[in-house]
């Protein structure tokens, strides 16, 4: 059963980001006073998140999702490669 975020306002666009290297999913929202960030652990797919951001454009008619967008995360040891010259 997933916690539908608390918002403070109507937001325009919810955006949804999958970090793959950690399984974890958030939800954060345009513009940014309509409600803080939501995180999702667990949820490597994006489901969870996703299912809740439908959820909230029921309510909202209008508000967009973009995403999901799945990146990875810098590994916590990992060095800054220099840039070549161009």
């Amino acid at each position: 059963m997933s916690v539908e975020p608390k918002l403070r306002g109507r937001p325009e666009k919810i955006f949804v980001s999958v970090d793959e290297s950690t399984a974890r999913s958030t939800l954060s929202f345009a513009p940014p006073d309509s409600g803080d960030p939501f995180q999702y652990d667990d949820d490597k797919s994006g489901t969870r998140a996703m299912k809740d951001a439908n959820a909230i454009i029921a309510k909202y008619p209008g508000c967009t999702i973009h995403g999901p967008h799945f990146h990875a995360a810098r590994p916590p040891r990992a060095r800054p490669r220099p840039r070549k010259p161009a």
